[in-house]
């Protein structure tokens, strides 16, 4: 039952119901013993002592002569009956006449409390054969807690419960409350704030507590620094990837002019083309800072996707004719998405990229645009070596490598489908990989619409 409450509610039902048994305990305790001690403390129970062992050992008229002789205080609590009648023939109250009516031998001891007095009735068989009736009134001279706690029970039980839960509440926050600040934290950096920092509201004595903060603070520090050096190492080599690129579109313009090439040539626009496409990548890898710290600059191009998926099918084609790409449009809907041209374009351009690397067989790379429940779904399917289960999450983090000699082979750098992976969550979509049965890696692209 417990685990469906949180850690303070846990806490607080442990400390509560520990106190509240010590509490209750003792309650019962006190309470159990309070007659007993009650019947010791009464004044007159020496005098009531003397007088039953005097009966048990002397004639009843020397007895009655010693009675009468004892203090006005004694006489007025203690009453001696034999057949009904008072040894100084005195009327009973009527709690003590009840009592002496119901002492039997059976019966040979009565107590009972009314009204601030303690009443008592005790049968006493006499050697000579009769039998007399000791009875004693007194106040109740119990201490004021007996009191409360026997008058007032309820009120006594109701105040220990709310004192010992507020009691139980206050701890239970104090020991939950810097392990749900350093529970904040961690989803918070786990959504990509990393300047969140937690000693300053842990400085407090909390114990290992506060080591644990301190050690979290150092790992945030870590990862900031870490990250932020990954960020400035993309925009330093997008910075760098200018001078040469518009060096290569000068000289291909020069080269044109000196040899007289037209400008509608193939070769020429496509190397034309490729210089510009160069350009918008470096221009999106300084941009992207930006678009994840607000994807919604990220949305402004309404985008064709089914002819956006036809270009790059036919731009790969070009540059890699011997694993051609087969796309197969499963919808007649020419949906358009608000999205980032470029990203979108990269993100896709970098999983048939892959399949084109790692590609084997003589069939064509298999891929499809559909349109299910709301989404546009982009299926990739190469007949490569496919991975092993273990990695199909980690292939989409920044600088893995399956392999070296992989690697080698494509020239790559463990950095596409990690683009792709960040430019489709930028588009609030979802991208995945499986094993494709025999062989290769089938890659899904979820967009919705």
């Amino acid at each position: 039952m417990l685990h469906h409450f949180g850690l303070t509610g846990r806490i607080l039902f442990s400390f509560w119901l520990t106190l509240l048994l010590v509490v209750l305990s003792m309650v019962l305790i006190f309470i159990a013993q309070k007659d007993e001690h009650t019947l010791q403390r009464m004044p007159p129970i020496q005098t009531a002592e003397t007088l039953s062992l005097k009966l048990l050992s002397e004639n009843y008229a020397s007895v009655t002569n010693w009675f009468r002789t004892q203090s006005p205080r004694d006489k007025r609590r203690i009453f001696i009956t034999n057949n009904g009648e008072e040894i100084l023939n005195r009327p009973l109250p009527k709690p003590l006449f009840r009592i002496n009516s119901n002492l039997s031998p059976t019966h040979p001891f009565i107590h009972h409390k009314r009204k601030g007095y303690v009443f008592v009735g005790r049968y006493l068989l006499l050697p000579d054969g009769h039998n007399v009736n000791m009875l004693i009134r007194n106040r109740d001279h119990k201490p004021p807690l007996h009191s409360i706690m026997a008058d007032q029970w309820f009120v006594f039980v109701l105040a220990a419960i709310l004192i010992s839960g507020l009691i139980s509440y206050l701890l239970a926050r104090y020991i939950a409350k810097p392990i749900l600040v350093l529970r904040n934290a961690t989803q918070k950096l786990a959504d990509g704030d990393l300047s969140i920092r937690i000693q300053d509201d842990l400085k407090r004595n909390y114990g290992e507590v506060s080591l644990l903060a301190h050690d979290f603070d150092h790992m945030a520090d870590r990862l900031e620094k870490t990250i932020s050096s990954h960020k400035h190492l993309i925009q330093d080599i997008s910075h760098e990837l200018r001078s040469p690129v518009a060096r290569l579109q000068l000289a291909l313009e020069l080269a044109k002019k000196r040899l007289h090439i037209a400008d509608d040539q193939m070769d020429i626009m496509r190397i034309e083309k490729e210089c510009e496409q160069i350009n918008r990548i470096i221009n999106t890898l300084l941009n992207l800072p930006a678009y994840e710290l607000d994807p919604t600059l990220a949305f402004k191009d309404n985008v064709s996707v089914s002819a956006l998926l036809q270009h790059i099918c036919e731009d790969l084609n070009y540059s890699n004719k011997d694993k051609s790409i087969c796309l197969s449009m499963n919808t007649s809907q020419d949906v358009t998405l608000p999205a980032n041209e470029q990203l979108l374009r990269s993100a896709i351009e970098n999983v048939l990229k892959n399949a084109q690397y790692y590609h084997q067989g003589n069939e064509a790379i298999q891929v499809s645009l559909s349109l299910k429940e709301n989404s546009l779904i982009i299926h990739c399917v190469d007949q490569g070596p496919g991975v092993s289960p273990q990695q199909l999450e980690e292939i989409f983090k920044p600088f893995y490598r399956i392999s070296e000699a992989r690697e080698r082979s494509s020239g790559g750098h463990g950095l596409g489908l990690a683009i792709s992976k960040r430019a489709i969550e930028l588009h609030n979509g979802k991208i995945f990989a499986e094993n494709h049965m025999p062989n290769g890696l089938a890659v899904t692209i979820i967009l919705p619409c």
